[in-house]
C-alpha cells in the first residue's frame, strides 16, 4: 500500500490541479487509531468508523481552504515570552530561556519560510537586545538572516505592523501575528481587522501543535518563487524608506478596563519587588537595584504597582520608591515592566502620586533620573509631559498636572495603498473562527463532537410515537438525515439518505442496540422508521430466545460458574 501511495503521489506531483493527501499527511494532522469498521466494510465495503470519516472530510476540506483562500504572505511574530521564555531586557541575551517548545516554535516558522512565507518580528524593546538574542543565543534556531523586516521599539504594535506593510509593499491581509499576549492581538484587530492577530497559548510546548491547526498556514504548492522571496525582500527592504502609521487607541483602550492599584508594599511583595528593581531596564527612572534586605532599610515609602484587566492580570509590575522633602514629593525609584508599557499605565502611576502629594499637602513631584542605555522610554515618558520642568538630571511636574497626567494614545496616518495593494485587500480576517477551530477542532474526535453539537443545536420536532424503539430510530435519522423524520412512515430515502448516510445509519443501530441489520433490510423500497423499529425489535428478540435456549442447556454448576466470572 505504502508503495502503490508514493507511486500515485510521484505520478500526480507538480499537477497544479490535483493535492495528493497522503496516509502520512492524514496521521500526522488527524491519528484515528481504531479507523476500522469491520461492519461497515462487510456489509457495504465502508471500511471507515465515523471518526475516521470526520478525519478524512476535515483533510478534504482543508486542502479545498488551502486551495481558494488567499495564504498569508508575512508571519510577523513577538519576542519575549513568544520566540523565547524571560524579558530580554531584565533577564539578558543569555538570561532568556529557548526550550524545546520555543525551538519546535521557531522550526515551524523557518519551514513556513522554506514556503515563501516572511519572518518579521514586531517587538516592544530595545533593537540591540533581541538582535543580540537572535545573533548569540546558542539555543536559537531562529537567526537574524531569517528575519526580512523588523520593528522593535515602544511604538504600538498596530502601528509597527503598518510600517512593516509599507515597507514590504504588502497589504494588512497578508499578515499574520502571533503574540502571547491578548491585549496586544486585540490592539492589533481594533486597529487592523485584516491582519490575522492570534493570541499564542501560554504553554511553550502547546504552541506549535496549536498553530498546525491554524488553517490559513497550511501551505501548498511551494514554487521556486516562493523558496527565494525571503532573500528578495531582504534586498527589497533596503531600497525603501518606511513611515510609521497607525490608527488611535483611545477606543481601544477605553473598552480595556485597565486598573491600576498602586499601594504600599507589603512583606510578602518583597521578593517580587526586589526581582523588578534588579531586572527591569527599559522603563525604569534611576535604574537603582535593590536587594529584599535593602528593600527594609530604604530612606523612604516603597509602593508597588498591580495592574490587571478585563482579559486578566498582569501582577506586580513596577516599584516606585519617594519620601517627602520641603514642598516636593521625592521619587527616587519609578520602574514599570515592559509588558504594560503604552497602555497609560505609567501616567495613573503619576497622577497616583501626585494625588498623594496633594493629601500631604505638597506643592510638587519631583522625579529622579539617570540616562542608561536602556531606559530611554523613562526618559520620552517623562519629558513629554505637559507643564513638566528640567531640575538638573530629574524634572519636576505640579502636583495639579500630575494629578491630571493622563495617556493620549498615538494617531499617525495609515501607509498609504496603491491600487493593486487595495484591489487585494481581504474582508476582515476572522481571527476568533481561526483561533476556535485550532483550538476546538484540532482533533477528528472533537470535528466529529462539533458536527453532531451543530445539528442538534436546532433539534427536529419528535416523532409522535408511543413505541422508545421508533422513538430512538427517528432521532438517530433526525441526526444523520438533511430532512427529519416527522412520522415513523416516512421514508429513509425519500428524506435524502444514500448509501453512505445508510451504512452510517446501520453502525448507529450496532452501537445503539446491539443489532447488525441484515443486508436484503438495508437496500429495500420499504425503508421507514416503524419498519426499522420492528426489525431491531425481532432481532433483539431472537438474540434473547437464543441466549436462553444456550441457557437451558447448562447445570446449574455451569451457570453458577459463569456469574462468578461475571463478577
Amino acid at each position: 500500500l505504502a508503495a502503490a501511495e508514493a507511486r500515485l503521489a510521484g505520478a500526480l506531483s507538480g499537477d497544479p490541479r490535483v493535492r495528493v493527501i497522503t496516509g502520512a499527511d492524514l496521521a500526522a494532522l488527524y491519528p484515528v487509531p481504531d479507523y476500522h469498521d469491520a461492519y461497515g466494510e462487510r456489509s457495504a465495503d465502508v471500511p471507515y468508523t465515523r471518526t475516521m470519516f470526520a478525519a478524512l472530510g476535515t483533510a478534504v476540506a482543508r486542502a479545498a481552504h488551502a486551495w481558494l483562500t488567499p495564504r498569508p504572505k508575512v508571519i510577523a511574530v513577538d519576542a519575549d515570552n513568544t520566540l523565547w521564555d524571560g524579558v530580554v531586557g531584565e533577564d539578558g541575551v543569555r538570561g532568556v530561556r529557548v526550550g524545546p517548545g520555543r525551538r519546535a516554535f521557531q522550526e515551524f516558522l523557518l519551514a513556513q519560510r522554506a514556503a515563501g512565507r516572511l519572518i518579521a518580528i514586531c517587538s516592544k524593546n530595545a533593537e540591540a537586545d533581541v538582535l543580540a538574542v537572535l545573533a548569540q543565543h546558542p539555543d536559537m534556531v531562529l537567526r537574524p538572516e531569517h528575519v526580512t523586516a523588523h520593528r522593535i521599539d515602544w511604538q504600538p504594535k498596530s502601528a509597527n505592523l503598518a510600517v512593516l506593510a509599507a515597507e514590504l509593499d504588502l497589504g494588512l491581509d497578508a499578515f499574520v501575528f502571533l503574540d502571547d499576549n491578548p491585549v496586544e492581538c486585540a490592539e492589533v484587530r481594533a486597529a487592523h481587522p485584516e491582519v490575522l492577530a492570534l493570541a499564542l497559548p501560554a504553554e511553550p510546548g502547546a504552541v506549535l501543535p496549536y498553530l498546525r491547526h491554524c488553517w490559513p498556514l497550511d501551505v501548498t504548492e511551494v514554487t521556486a518563487d516562493d523558496r527565494n522571496r525571503a532573500e528578495r525582500y531582504v534586498v527589497e527592504a533596503r531600497r525603501r524608506a518606511a513611515r510609521a502609521a497607525a490608527p488611535s487607541l483611545a477606543s481601544f483602550l477605553d473598552g480595556l478596563g485597565l486598573v491600576v492599584d498602586v499601594r504600599p508594599m507589603a512583606s510578602t511583595d518583597l521578593a517580587r519587588t526586589a526581582q523588578l528593581t534588579q531586572r527591569t531596564n527599559q522603563f525604569n527612572l534611576t535604574t537603582v537595584r535593590r536587594t529584599a534586605a535593602e528593600l527594609g532599610t530604604v530612606d523612604g515609602e516603597v509602593l508597588v504597582v498591580d495592574v490587571r484587566d478585563r482579559l486578566g492580570s498582569y501582577g506586580q509590575v513596577g516599584v516606585v520608591v519617594h519620601r517627602a522633602h520641603g514642598a516636593r514629593l521625592e521619587v527616587e525609584t519609578f520602574l514599570l515592566s515592559c509588558r504594560v508599557l503604552g497602555r497609560g499605565v505609567e501616567h495613573r502611576v503619576l497622577a497616583s502620586l501626585g494625588a498623594l502629594a496633594r493629601e500631604r499637602g505638597l506643592a510638587e513631584v519631583a522625579l529622579a533620573y539617570s540616562a542608561t542605555e536602556r531606559n530611554r522610554p523613562g526618559h520620552d515618558f517623562l519629558s513629554g509631559l505637559p507643564g513638566v520642568r528640567r531640575d538638573g538630571t530629574g524634572f519636576v511636574i505640579s502636583v495639579a498636572d500630575a494629578v491630571a497626567a493622563r495617556y493620549e494614545p498615538h494617531s499617525v496616518r495609515p501607509a498609504p495603498t496603491g491600487p493593486e495593494t487595495a484591489a487585494r485587500l481581504a474582508p476582515p480576517a476572522d481571527a476568533e473562527r481561526v483561533h476556535r477551530t485550532a483550538t476546538t477542532c484540532s482533533t477528528a474526535g472533537q470535528v466529529l463532537a462539533a458536527i453532531e453539537a451543530r445539528r442538534s443545536s436546532t433539534p427536529a420536532a419528535a416523532v409522535d410515537t408511543d413505541d422508545p424503539t421508533e422513538a430512538q430510530v427517528a432521532a438517530i435519522w433526525a441526526e444523520l438525515l438533511d430532512f427529519p423524520p416527522t412520522s415513523v412512515h416516512d421514508n429513509f430515502h425519500e428524506l435524502g439518505g444514500g448509501s453512505l448516510t445508510l451504512v452510517r445509519f446501520a453502525v448507529r443501530v450496532r452501537d445503539d442496540f446491539g443489532v447488525e441489520l441484515p443486508v436484503d433490510a438495508l437496500f429495500t423500497d420499504a425503508f421507514t422508521v416503524a419498519d426499522v423499529a420492528r426489525t431491531i425489535r425481532e432481532h433483539s428478540s431472537a438474540d434473547v430466545d437464543e441466549l436462553l435456549a444456550e441457557l437451558a442447556q447448562l447445570s446449574d454448576d455451569e451457570i453458577r460458574a459463569l456469574l462468578d466470572a461475571d463478577r
